[in-house]
């Protein structure tokens, strides 16, 4: 018949009271709850934390940076759309001049018509974008009619000194060219 192979030691009370008293967190069923076991580490926990990693969708995730992110965006647009707008008008050039003095003639107010676009667009994109977010958050939707809400009160805040007509109509046309790009985006 089989027979245990060891005898549990009879506990004496002062022996508990005294190791108690040297090791507080000392489990004597089971060793590997106690303190040392706990705090014990392996292989790579040794190692010292890295640096901190930074996740580049939540820099761009705030309604802030999407606005700064759309205020730029539009900047560059309203260069680009500024530099093309120029190029495309008509010109009374002399053509007696030389030709670098027609060039010159020609893009003499290419900068400014750069500047106000990109000026322009940046105040759309960033203004679009902001509520566009802002919407999105108190909704808790990203869907066609955030973009024409948005769209409506970016046309209306942009209209805002040309009066209540004004108002009136630049939320209806930007909220329904809103409406009709993000159709499409969607399609």
């Amino acid at each position: 018949m089989w027979q245990q192979s060891w005898q549990p030691r009879p506990v004496r009370c002062e022996a508990t009271s005294s190791s108690s008293s040297s090791l507080p967190d000392e489990n004597p069923n089971n060793p590997f709850l106690s303190k040392r076991y706990s705090i014990l580490k392996y292989g790579a926990a040794n190692l010292p934390p890295g640096p901190p990693q930074l996740d580049p969708t939540r820099v761009v995730d705030g309604c802030t940076s999407r606005a700064l992110l759309g205020g730029v965006g539009g900047s560059v647009m309203g260069l680009l759309m500024g530099g093309f707008m120029h190029t495309m008008q008509p010109l009374n050039v002399d053509t007696t001049l030389g030709t670098m003095d027609q060039i010159k003639q020609s893009y003499k107010g290419f900068g400014q018509a750069c500047t106000r676009m990109s000026r322009n667009f940046g105040k759309v994109g960033c203004v679009y974008a902001g509520v566009e977010c802002a919407l999105e958050r108190e909704r808790a939707l990203r869907d066609i009619p955030n973009a024409m809400y948005a769209g409506c009160v970016t046309g209306g805040i942009l209209a805002f000194q040309a009066g209540p007509g004004a108002m009136a109509m630049g939320c209806a046309g930007f909220a329904a060219f809103s409406g009709v790009i993000e159709t499409f985006m969607h399609s």
